[in-house]
């Protein structure tokens, strides 16, 4: 309730609470305040610095903002680079190139070999690999 009240109804997603000391400092404020368990906590210290707990870090390292400030994009995945999030393209969906790549990792499935997606969708054989990579990978994470 205080980060919306400070930074407004979504605060990770609308502000960028992380960027700064500042922003920092509010959040490690907060989670002492509310009495947030440690391994759930967003911001923490060590050795007398104010730093972004190691999840918090990976989220932040594959958000990109508009300037307004508003998540804009998203790569879900490190090990995927070139599959992204965007809410204005394929519905927020992952994507290469605003391919779905659910969609790819289908066909692929279905006996499309690697280069006729790759022409078929004007994308390159990496993107198509990438495509396919994201999918085994998110699918064994919720497998998990």
């Amino acid at each position: 309730m205080r980060l919306r009240e400070e930074f407004g109804r979504y605060p990770l997603a609308h502000a960028r609470p992380f960027l700064d000391v500042e922003g920092r400092e509010l959040v490690r404020a907060v989670q002492e305040e509310v009495g947030v368990d440690g391994s759930l906590r967003l911001v923490v210290v060590r050795n007398g610095q104010t730093l972004l707990a190691e999840a918090t870090q990976r989220f932040n390292d594959t958000v990109r903002y508009d300037d307004s400030g508003v998540v804009a994009r998203l790569t879900p995945i490190a090990r995927t680079p070139e599959v992204v999030m965007d809410p204005l393209r394929t519905f927020g969906q992952p994507a290469v190139r605003n391919v779905r790549t659910d969609t790819i990792a289908e066909a692929f499935r279905a006996g499309t070999s690697r280069e006729e997606l790759a022409d078929l969708y004007e994308l390159s054989l990496d993107q198509v690999d990438a495509a396919i990579r994201f999918e085994l990978i998110a699918g064994s994470e919720q497998a998990a």
